[in-house]
């Protein structure tokens, strides 16, 4: 059993309040509830948080059925809202939420001959490991003009996570493929953070007040039986 506090009359903090990770926080934060307790996060300020990369020139495209990472991804183009950090192997993400993947990659080849046909496969992993669907850049008969695969995907990432890309290829052998950097890229953005109980909730939403922060809608305070564990009870005046 958590402890109960109920109190009715202003509350003036000089020093500093600590979080569940025993964190005061810092300028600008917010204090935010989470499933198990509170974390200071960072206040959205309307900035889109995002990174496009270039995509390498005359990468092989991996020429088995498997699909296997590569390292396709060049100097980022443009960022936005975190500090972002890439390498030819994947982009690192900077905090936890739902977030819009999308590349077009431009392939060229050189089939065996006549009639000869392949399919460059392109996915993102995460971690290392492929994610489905597929997206395929193909062509039957000779081959030599580029050919572009595009994909779009949505996916929810935690901090730390490593997004990249890997590739297999569907062909009756002999064909060889390598990326173009030309009108290639590759795109994340964050769309939305993890839904999360908000940090302040009334009296009225009491179920959903474990662990919270309330905030009274009346000018009489509840029964002691009716304050749930680990809540904090500010009580407005008459």
């Amino acid at each position: 059993m958590g402890t109960k506090i109920i109190y009715t009359d202003d509350i003036h903090v000089v020093g500093e309040l600590y979080d569940s990770n025993n964190q005061p926080g810092s300028a600008g934060k917010a204090l935010i509830a989470t499933p198990t307790g509170s974390t200071w996060q960072d206040v959205p300020t309307g900035v889109p948080s995002l990174l496009t990369t270039a995509i390498l020139n005359n990468v092989l495209v991996n020429t088995t059925s498997t699909m296997a990472a590569g390292n396709f991804l060049g100097a980022q183009a443009l960022s936005s809202g975190q500090t972002w950090v890439s390498s030819a192997g994947g982009v690192t993400i900077p905090e936890s939420g739902y977030y819009e993947i999308s590349f077009s990659i431009a392939t060229t080849s050189t089939p065996s001959g006549a009639g000869a046909f392949f399919f460059d496969l392109f996915t993102i992993n995460i971690n290392g490991t492929a994610q489905g669907p597929e997206s395929s850049a193909g062509l039957s008969g000779i081959g030599g003009a580029p050919n572009s695969a595009i994909f779009v995907i949505t996916k929810q990432l935690v901090i730390n996570d490593i997004v990249g890309l890997s590739s297999s290829q569907m062909n009756d052998g002999g064909i060889t493929s390598t990326t173009v950097a030309a009108n290639s890229f590759f795109s994340i953005r964050k769309l939305g953070q993890p839904g999360t109980t908000t940090g302040v909730v009334s009296s009225a939403e009491s179920s959903e007040a474990t662990r919270n922060i309330i905030i009274g809608t009346s000018a009489t305070p509840p029964a002691l039986t009716g304050v749930f564990p680990n809540t904090i009870y500010f009580q407005r005046e008459a």
